[in-house]
């Protein structure tokens, strides 16, 4: 089957397999931003399964735009607990990728101080309490730039195998591109063109930090769910021009892959929640046509099964990227590749107290996931 085999990306570097795990959000880190053990247990325990490739969970560039308690790539003190989570991620060969990230509107207030948060435009995002952010000035927009650039150089320092920028699911790269977002009037706003040169441009930086011979990536959410949102013809173009860029891949951001489904900004998890809109197209077949080869095209949301892997490269994926299906069993690919998907574990331990210990989840990470009702199944 495809899915067992090897792919290269256009750097050189070789995944094993197509199958990658997807960057989940711990919120288990030290205050300070440096990995904490139980954590890289976490990841250590799901990579050592031999997964072609590992994707971090989404790390901050500037302390003003932490959204959860995660690890940072801010500066050089970072730089020792990237390297732990680096050699952990690399327990059975899987390449270590970090995704970086910026919080924007939806950085947290109690981590970096409400006068602090920052955002494209004085908009509040649609969350339950959420706080109006201030604007941003083109010399805090470039320094931002600059801050994905040096947390590209960081990685590279630490031994990763790539980095991958997380302009998905809401945080700030998606914001500029977002009508709802974005409402400025300079080089980084107003035109659907002006809304892509800061996706673009901290892409460009980010490949330039890491050199030709590192993976570059760049998640998207291929629509927005909201009905005044960025549709699936404005994120093909916005594909078309980072394809453009030299990247590696272009990882589409959904819920469920099959129902073209996209996170809302909301982030109602009380039961399936469909999008206002709904496009014609898949995304990853969409994508795929317009990206034309010249990069890799990575699926994720709601691949339970090698089957479902099967289906999402058959609409285009060169990759798949496996998100709470390994939460909940942490030897998920491993059962897969023996042929023994029925033993495959269906949910989370219905007593709260075992599922950090049996499943090698830490604590805190635990507590966010039941925040989060319907999220992920629980038996």
């Amino acid at each position: 089957m495809v899915v067992w085999s090897p792919f290269r990306f256009n750097c050189g570097r070789e995944m094993a397999n197509r199958f990658a795990i997807a960057p989940l959000t711990t919120d288990s880190s030290h205050e300070d931003g440096t990995a904490a053990d139980e954590e890289l247990e976490f990841v250590r325990r799901r990579a050592a399964n031999g997964f072609g490739a590992a994707i971090s969970s989404a790390t901050y560039v500037e302390d003003d735009g932490r959204s959860w308690q995660g690890t940072g790539a801010a500066h050089d003190g970072h730089l020792q607990s990237l390297q732990r989570l680096a050699g952990a991620m690399r327990a059975a060969g899987s390449l270590a990728i970090l995704q970086i990230y910026d919080g924007g509107r939806i950085a947290k207030p109690e981590l970096i101080g409400e006068q602090r948060m920052r955002a494209p435009s004085a908009v509040a995002s649609l969350r339950p309490g959420a706080r109006t952010p201030r604007a941003m000035t083109p010399d805090e927009v470039e320094r931002l730039i600059a801050s994905f650039r040096r947390a590209a150089s960081l990685a590279r320092k630490a031994g990763f195998d790539g980095v991958e920028v997380h302009g998905a699911n809401h945080y700030a790269v998606h914001q500029f591109f977002s009508p709802r977002a974005n409402h400025r009037d300079d080089h980084w706003g107003g035109t659907p063109a002006r809304r892509m040169n800061f996706p673009l441009a901290v892409a460009a930086a980010v490949r330039d930090a890491l050199g030709p011979n590192l993976i570059a990536g760049f998640r998207v959410t291929p629509f927005e769910a909201e009905a005044d949102g960025y549709t699936l013809a404005d994120a093909s173009l916005l594909c078309n021009e980072l394809a453009g860029l030299n990247l590696d891949y272009i990882s589409i951001s959904l819920d469920d892959f099959r129902k073209s489904r996209p996170q809302r900004e909301t982030r109602v998890y009380d039961g399936p929640v469909e999008p206002d809109v709904i496009p014609a197209k898949s995304p990853i077949t969409e994508f795929a046509r317009v990206i034309a080869g010249r990069c890799a095209v990575m699926a994720s949301g709601g691949i339970r099964t090698c089957a479902d892997a099967g289906e999402a490269i058959g609409m285009g994926a060169d990759l798949v990227a496996i998100g709470r299906a390994v939460v909940v069993d942490p030897e998920w690919l491993s059962k897969v590749r023996s042929k023994r998907e029925a033993s495959i574990l269906p949910g989370l331990p219905g007593d709260k107290s075992g599922i950090a210990g049996t499943l090698s989840i830490p604590p805190r990470m635990v507590d966010y996931m039941l925040s989060r009702p319907g999220w992920i199944p629980r038996l």
